[in-house]
């Protein structure tokens, strides 16, 4: 099927055209290449954070001539899935880079290497790069490939290096054709080390993952593929899960990709995002590539302390290794110190006794032990509870789904993903019929679950891709991507005639009867969040004004 352009998406790559040709004489001495990334934003994924980084890092280094003019677009498929991504990008591209002519084109994993390998007739003539991680031995059809593969000996082959009381290791893998070639070659080193006794968990849910982590004690120890699972309608992304399993379980966490090495995960010998991006970087210069330095070890400095690993590989590079301790400690410091010079001149007073002295000594150091161990152990705390403040400042607390302010930043990145791709995007807002009169009447106890119950029918109806959250009071949004108004008010009317049959029942054993008015709304081009907003409840008010209990579209 051909994809469809708007008449007003043909006028922004018009834009776009006579602005390359511009530009054309201030490049017309400069190298021009295109990269394709495969992940999307770098705020979506580690990885890609990671390759950026390391590219421009690279090329900031570097002084082999003028930097050339980089040219970047990326795949949605962390979001959108592979094969979505892909979808209207082949025209997007040959029509937005028309009077461009590149000196070579690079991918960044499999997604967009395949897009380009499977798109001879786009820039022909143009040298290709393919940077692929993603899946192994994998051929282009024309252009370099640079296959970089991750060393599963020695990936597991660390574990007992470091960690030799270590009797057992939990694999956590998933049933993705990549997740298995990987579980293949991992098989085939289990061999290797006959004192180690292996399992594989590849399949089960987040919490049955939980739970068997939560079994293991320190003589185990977890290696972490970049594994996705589903919780729910949502697909959990590595990070995430690997934080969820690190926080279940006493048993170390090792990993081969350096986007999974963070505070709760040990690290490993790993593939090192900024080492691919720094290859990339060589290949955008004209220079040969090198993909045998984009392993090593790395190793989260305050998890490491805390599993008792000491003996790390002497070239290995540790992360999060604290900073202007003194500024930190300052207090903790000056205690130790104060310690120090106590055992100081206790030591003196007591120099002609030897066992006293060896005494004061091993005191002395089993104190400094605990200091550290007291510092590392207030970092992670700190760190955790970060991470436990940014849940809270996206999170309604009566509810438990998301609050105003994470919907509005979700309606923003949906409307600029339906002008990339040309999907259509619907959006409802539901308000719960007469809640004053509940609250003035039962009670706000009773109100409170009037809300609670129209939130838990509302997530039970989301598909994956939908969202929805608390806007305020008894008002609700739901956003449907992908989703034309047609459909999105039929499932406005199967929303309502469920919130018909909702019962919350007060102290006295009464049962309060519930319903709710619905105003939809589609997104247009030129549309914001908060024009998107507006219109949507302009047909709430029509749907309150005409009488409740019913939908209205705008």
């Amino acid at each position: 099927m051909r994809p469809h352009f708007s008449r007003r998406a043909v006028q922004r790559l018009a834009a776009a055209l006579w602005l390359a040709c511009a530009c054309g004489h201030a490049l017309a001495d400069e190298r021009r290449v295109l990269v394709l990334y495969s992940l999307g934003a770098d705020s979506s994924s580690g990885w890609q954070r990671l390759v950026h980084k390391g590219l421009y890092d690279e090329l900031e280094r570097s002084s082999q001539g003028a930097t050339p003019a980089i040219f970047e677009e990326r795949f949605d498929a962390n979001r959108v899935g592979e094969d979505k991504s892909q979808e209207g990008m082949a025209p997007y591209l040959a029509t937005k880079y028309a009077d461009v002519k590149f000196d070579a084109i690079v991918t960044e994993n499999f997604v967009a290497a395949r897009f380009l390998s499977s798109h001879p007739e786009l820039f022909a003539g143009v040298p290709r790069h393919y940077v692929n991680h993603g899946r192994e031995q994998w051929q282009p059809r024309d252009g370099m490939a640079y296959e970089v593969s991750s060393d599963f000996e020695r990936a597991i082959g660390v574990i007992p290096l470091v960690a030799p009381h270590v009797q057992h290791i939990a694999i956590v893998g998933d049933k993705t054709t990549r997740g298995q070639l990987w579980l293949e070659r991992i098989r085939s080193v289990m061999p290797r080390f006959p004192s180690i006794r292996f399992e594989v968990w590849d399949d089960g849910s987040v919490q049955e993952l939980r739970q068997r982590a939560a079994r293991l004690d320190r003589s185990s120890a977890i290696f972490m593929l970049a594994s996705l699972r589903g919780e729910g309608n949502a697909r959990l992304q590595p990070r995430e899960l690997a934080l969820q399993i690190a926080a279940a379980t006493r048993a170390p966490l090792f990993t081969h990709s350096e986007s999974l090495v963070m505070p709760g995960v040990v690290g490993g010998y790993v593939v090192s995002g900024e080492a691919v991006g720094r290859m990339m970087a060589r290949l955008l210069l004209g220079q040969p590539a090198m993909t045998s330095q984009v392993q090593g070890y790395y190793f989260d400095y305050p998890t490491a302390r805390q599993a008792g690993l000491r003996e790390l590989p002497q070239d290995a590079v540790i992360l999060n290794r604290p900073h202007n301790v003194w500024e930190l400690y300052r207090w903790q410091i000056v205690t130790a110190g104060a310690l120090i010079v106590f055992e100081g001149l206790l030591i003196t007073a007591l120099v002609l006794s030897l066992r006293s002295r060896r005494r004061a000594m091993s005191e002395l150091a089993a104190e400094r032990s605990s200091l550290e161990d007291r510092i590392l152990q207030r970092t992670l705390e700190l760190l955790q509870a970060n991470r436990k403040l940014e849940q809270l400042a996206t999170t309604d607390p009566l509810t438990g789904i998301a609050n105003r302010r994470k919907m509005t930043e979700q309606i923003a990145q949906e409307l600029e993903r339906a002008r990339r791709f040309h999907h259509p995007l619907s959006l409802l807002m539901i308000d719960i019929d007469h809640f004053k009169r509940i609250n003035d009447t039962y009670g706000h106890e009773v109100g409170d679950q009037a809300i609670i119950q129209t939130a838990t029918l509302l997530t039970a109806s989301l598909r994956a891709v939908d969202m929805v959250a608390r806007f305020g009071g008894e008002e609700f949004v739901l956003l449907m991507p992908e989703t034309h108004i047609a459909v999105a008010v039929h499932a406005a009317e199967r929303l309502r005639e469920r919130a018909a049959e909702l019962r919350v029942r007060t102290e006295l054993g009464a049962e309060v009867e519930l319903t709710i008015s619905i105003g939809v709304a589609a997104a247009r081009t030129p549309d914001t969040p908060s024009s998107l907003l507006v219109r949507s409840d302009k047909a709430l008010y029509r749907a309150k004004k005409e009488g409740r209990n019913r939908v209205v579209q705008f």
